[in-house]
């Protein structure tokens, strides 16, 4: 008899839906944070969520990975509902792997053996496969030459590459980002970014939250919009950051040019916005 994790990831070679969020609530006391959020992401889609802080984004991705009890509405991956007691902590972490504004990193451990613990004790890896995959995940994010270094002989850039790379330890079909870039230096977003670039180039299904405009219309199929605790807005990145329709996106994207330039939009793309009227 297959094991619940069995069960939960069967499904997925014939759902094309990955991740499905239908009517999420949460609040903290008399405060509501998510107002009824519905969303889908398709296997190998990347999803980029904006908006302002305090919308509701960070507490969206922690509900998804069940980090956050949630107040109503359903969590599904791969059509399993995974809102409830059924399936285990342990279940999640085999399919979705979290990225936090700061890295998380057990300080004690080297790099690789902060790669290692979680395969070794959650898959059930011999500690020479978990080693194996550890340095092939760190020749992908640039760092087999600090495998033995601690967390804090690292700078903020190395330490979120590793937890990339300890995240993609566990195999995950689902990665989600939340503001990954946040906490750095700005000499060091752009190395982060290119790893993130590169797993949606290889095909990962991703939710990314970031206040990164440039890299959000760049590496993403479609990128969402929130505000006070819904989704005001969303569509192809080409829509969202030259033509939005909502009032509210529209101001938000207007101070993003004040504080970007004109960069987010080019001069081919100010002529193809369709006519409203």
């Amino acid at each position: 008899m297959p094991n619940s994790c069995d069960s939960l990831s069967s499904s997925s070679l014939s759902a094309p839906t990955a991740l499905e969020v239908r009517n999420l609530q949460k609040s903290f006391g008399d405060i509501s944070v998510l107002k009824g959020i519905s969303l889908a992401l398709s296997e190998g889609e990347v999803v980029s969520v904006i908006g302002p802080s305090g919308s509701g984004k960070s507490t969206l991705a922690r509900c998804i990975c069940r980090l956050e009890e949630i107040n109503g509405g359903e969590v599904l991956l791969y059509g399993k509902r995974i809102d409830n007691a059924r399936h285990s902590n342990r279940d999640i972490a085999r399919l979705v792997g979290m990225i936090f504004q700061q890295f998380n990193l057990f300080p004690h451990l080297s790099v690789v053996e902060n790669l290692i613990l979680s395969p070794v004790r959650i898959l059930g890896l011999s500690p020479k496969e978990a080693e194996e995959k550890a340095m092939a995940l760190l020749q992908r994010v640039g760092l087999v030459d600090k495998k033995n270094a601690r967390p804090n002989e690292l700078s903020g850039g190395q330490r979120q590459r590793v937890a990339i790379a300890r995240a993609l330890a566990m195999s995950p079909k689902i990665m989600l980002f939340d503001e990954p870039t946040s906490a750095l230096d700005p000499e060091l977003v752009g190395e982060v970014l290119e790893v993130i670039a590169d797993l949606a180039d290889s095909g990962m299904t991703m939710m990314i939250i970031t206040h990164e405009m440039m890299f959000a219309k760049e590496v993403s199929d479609r990128v969402l919009f929130m505000d006070e605790g819904k989704i005001v807005e969303q569509g192809p990145p080409e829509n969202i950051f030259v033509c939005p329709r909502m009032p509210r996106t529209q101001l938000f994207l207007q101070r993003m040019l004040v504080h970007f330039g004109k960069e987010l939009v080019t001069s081919t793309e100010e002529r193809t916005c369709p006519d409203d009227a």
